[in-house]
């Protein structure tokens, strides 16, 4: 993962160059469904970037439109030269038309429409109009034997080619084979090899290939994707499920028919509480079906946002025996619809989310539960017993209450299951395994009721346990899934002992990635069970292109908010989900671009809001970000927030209407003006709320400034009028403790654009302002007096620029030299000035550079002689000839 996410920026300056080069690559069509279109090669024959062929040739199979082929395959298997020439892509019009005949059809068969297919991206002319392709079953090819080491031992001994990812040849399909070797020798699941060689080498019914099944792909999924996700490697884009169906899952997997037999003959009683009292009492999957946790459906049945909600659930999630092939006692899909609607917004409200695996148009119309209303009641309450578990008895609670939510009626059985996962306590993969096991089979009794897991705990306990597990090729238990819990007991659960607080302290942020944030302490370990500052610096550096990329402004406090948390009070401060919800949209399309998905420990349903304040977000949704705005950075304060005080909702925005007054009030006022403007336009943020500056700041800066711009025929915009402006709950001064030194000043007149044609000044005139403006000769300059140089240098450059730039080269001739010295007032005679001329001027000029440095250098030793006057002990007069010999001998 880390080395993909270090490509991300170089691909994306890269894509341009790759697809001209991708046009003159063209190669055959191999696809049998794109036969017969008028063209035969593509620079993508295996399907453009976004497109699985897979998916592609199960829609132009359903034959939904006679344009189907046609706009498919020009879009996903373009001709060669489509993508500069319009007239080789399909029309918009066709488009929408195929999207309409398809609609119901791709529905019913459980496909979609690809997401990348936008038909307003298509021409409106000169573009192929549709062209009426029956079509038709690929020629019979023959079968032929598998000759694929890997699949030499399936259950069937013939394949077809070409497959579903464009392999040819058997040599071709075991050459890409090669790369899932490792995962099929782990054994993290018992179903990749069977589905790998099913895409790879399908098998030959009647001259075609069975086509990959959907659930087989499913259950390798589950078992692998996590071992992989340990390495960086995702599950491969080209083998996604979702672009699978169900249609060949009895013939590839016919051990599940035998498995619904033999559930039907394995009832066991049901233990959830919840769904008592609905006419059955015993369940082939009494702890939920697959794809079901009891944990989240118990909570969906305890909102009662339904009368119905607890038949829904309970039947679906809690089967009655024989619902595998008896619709009769399945629930209705006219209830599942009603249910659905009526839970809505109380699961939204309560941030529960609607079980992914309930799909209502999978329900039966007829001949099934129309539904019965259920009082949905609180669970009895139980008694709390001391807990008797050895690996639970040194908790910070001593009672628990049974059964658990793993359906345990005693703490003997909850102890026989828990006692498997002593080995990984005993290594301490995670000092929060412990806590959340026990949590799980001995849940702390509260009022007499089990306190439910905590989900931040378990991704804890997952994210330091997991890549352990999955080397011995077991995965993290699917009856624990952290997505099944909420973080709703969870301040409850990660309170820590007293022996614990006693070892937690504060401790400074080192990591120069998170320095500039809006708090400077931490707390470890953090979440994602790092135990240090440079472990988990080490994990946070694979971000860093994203960082740079900018794909969101507020991916960085995110990030850092979960892999260095603010530290108060010897407490950290656990990740904002609004934050995170800001990041994730910005970025996770990006991601996926290339192939990465967003980090499953970093989901944001993990996360609350309890913590939002600390970390720069309101109560409003306001949030916290890093200014921008050139002439505002360097200053006390490096966060705002939008909109600001004159109701801007951008940083582009006030840069914009504050232009015209900044310049004209930065170029003839004092420093003072830049602050107040600064504060009024980019205010700064604390906890998301606005700072604004205090009435006493404009009046001083207003003071300082208006009579100078009035000169100039511009008056005090009304908007800045002080009395707008409060007295209190504001700031009144800004205090500059960060220092600029000649490195920093060059790159803030840079970032200010203080340039001539791209050329900015060189260090050593930066050296030169630095010692004219730095008053208390501390080697750096504070915000005032940086302020201060920009004055001085903005004077200059208006004056090169005007006076001088016309020329051809750009350069200051002798004669104009000697003028701009004479405007500024230096008194220098004839040999004095003929020194600084053949000290700056090359090829008969002076450059922007050099003008600046000049006039500067003539500056710093104008104030050191007035300087040396006021220092004198008598009021003596000094002839005007003392101030020219002063600068002749120091100059020549």
């Amino acid at each position: 993962m880390k080395r993909l996410f270090l490509l991300v920026v170089c691909l994306l300056l890269q894509q341009r160059q790759t697809r001209s080069d991708e046009g003159t690559s063209c190669k055959p069509v191999t696809a049998s469904f794109c036969q017969g279109l008028g063209y035969t090669s593509s620079p993508f024959p295996n399907g453009a970037q976004g497109f699985s062929l897979r998916q592609i040739g199960l829609m132009v199979e359903t034959a939904c439109s006679p344009h189907i082929a046609t706009l498919m395959c020009r879009v996903v298997v373009p001709e060669c030269g489509s993508e500069n020439e319009s007239r080789k892509k399909p029309c918009r019009a066709l488009c929408e038309e195929v999207k309409r005949d398809c609609d119901s059809t791709l529905r019913a068969k459980w496909l979609f429409w690809p997401m990348r297919l936008r038909c307003d991206a298509l021409p409106e002319s000169n573009c192929v109009q549709g062209q009426v392709i029956p079509v038709t079953q690929a020629s019979p090819v023959t079968c032929q034997p598998i000759t694929v080491p890997l699949c030499n031992d399936l259950p069937y001994t013939e394949t077809i080619l070409p497959n579903t990812l464009g392999h040819s040849t058997q040599q071709q399909a075991g050459t890409e084979m090669q790369k899932f070797a490792p995962l099929v020798r782990v054994g993290c699941s018992p179903h990749l090899k069977r589905f790998l060689c099913s895409v790879y080498t399908p098998k030959c019914v009647s001259g075609r290939p069975q086509p990959p099944c959907r659930t087989l792909c499913e259950q390798a999924r589950s078992g692998c994707a996590s071992v992989m996700s340990s390495y960086g490697v995702q599950w491969p884009e080209t083998v996604r499920c979702e672009a699978f169906t169900t249609e060949s899952c009895e013939q590839i997997v016919p051990q599940q028919v035998q498995m619904r037999i033999n559930e039907r003959t394995t009832c066991k009683p049901i233990a959830a509480s919840f769904c008592q009292g609905l006419g059955y009492t015993s369940s082939p999957h009494p702890s939920g079906a697959q794809g079901f946790t009891l944990q989240p459906i118990g909570q969906i049945v305890e909102t009662a946002c339904s009368p119905n909600v607890a038949t829904l659930m309970c039947r679906v999630a809690v089967p009655e025996c024989s619902s595998g092939d008896d619709s009769r006692v399945k629930p209705c899909r006219s209830l599942c619809e009603k249910v659905k609607r009526e839970c809505e917004s109380t699961l939204r409200a309560k941030r529960l989310s609607w079980p992914s695996k309930l799909q209502c148009e999978s329900l039966p119309e007829s001949n099934c539960v129309q539904g019965q209303t259920v009082t949905v009641t609180r669970a009895p309450t139980g008694t709390c017993q001391p807990i008797t578990v050895p690996l639970c008895k040194d908790l910070l609670y001593t009672d628990t209450v049974l059964p658990n939510i793993l359906g345990h009626r005693t703490q003997e059985d909850a102890g026989l299951e828990v006692h498997q996962y002593f080995p990984l306590v005993k290594v301490e993969c995670s000092p929060d395994l412990k806590p959340f096991l026990c949590s799980v089979f001995t849940p702390k009794c509260v009022s007499g009721r089990p306190q439910p897991p905590c989900r931040t705990l378990c991704e804890r306990a997952r994210a330091g346990c997991e890549q352990l597990m999955n080397k011995f090729g077991v995965p993290w238990p699917e009856s624990m899934k952290c997505e099944a819990f909420t973080t709703e007991s969870c301040e409850d659960a990660l309170i820590p002992g007293p022996t614990e607080s006693s070892k937690l302290t504060c401790q400074p942020i080192t990591t120069s990635f998170c320095k500039d944030l809006p708090y400077s302490d931490t707390l470890l370990p953090n979440a994602l069970g790092h135990n240090t500052q440079e472990e988990a610096n080490r994990a946070l550096s694979v971000f860093l292109p994203l960082v740079q990329y900018g794909c969101s402004p507020h991916l960085k406090l995110f990030l850092c908010s979960a892999y260095f948390p603010k530290c108060v009070s010897g407490k950290a401060q656990p990740p904002c989900r609004t934050l995170c919800e800001q990041a994730r949209s910005g970025c996770e399309q990006l991601m996926n671009r290339f192939g990465l998905n967003w980090p499953e420990n970093l989901k944001c349903e993990a996360f609350t809001t309890n913590s939002c304040e600390q970390y720069g977000v309101s109560s409003s949704g306001a949030i916290c970000e890093p200014i921008t705005i050139p002439m505002c950075q360097g200053l006390s304060y490096n966060q705002t927030v939008f909109p600001n005080l004159l109701g801007h909702t951008s940083q582009v925005e006030a840069v914009s209407k504050m232009s015209f007054f900044s310049s004209l009030a930065q170029t003839m006022c004092p420093a003072d003006i830049q602050l107040f403007l600064c504060r009024v336009y980019a205010p700064q943020c604390v906890e998301g709320q606005v700072q604004p500056p205090c009435r006493s700041l404009c009046e001083k800066a207003k003071r300082n400034c208006e009579g100078l711009i009035n000169s100039f025929g511009v008056f005090w915009p009304d908007e800045l009028q002080c009395y707008t402006f409060p007295e209190e709950m504001c700031v009144s001064e800004d205090d500059r403790k960060e220092m600029l030194r000649a490195e920093g000043v060059l790159a803030k007149l840079n970032a200010g654009g203080y340039t001539v044609h791209g050329k900015s000044l060189s260090l050593k005139t930066a050296r030169l302002l630095l010692t004219l403006m730095d008053a208390d000769k501390t080697g750096d300059l504070d915000v005032v007096e940086f302020f201060k140089l920009e004055h001085h240098v903005a004077v200059i450059r208006r004056e090169y620029v005007g006076n001088y730039n016309s020329r051809d080269p750009n350069a200051v001739t002798k004669p104009q030299l000697m003028k701009a010295v004479a405007d500024h007032d230096f008194d220098l005679d004839e040999e004095t000035f003929r020194a600084l001329w053949y000290e700056y001027s090359a090829e008969g000029g002076i450059d922007y550079d050099k003008y600046v440095a000049a006039l500067t250098k003539l500056q710093i030793l104008k104030d050191r002689f007035n300087s040396h006057l006021l220092n004198l002990s008598c009021d003596c007069k000094i002839a005007s000839f003392s101030f020219k010999q002063f600068m002749k001998s120091t100059i020549i």
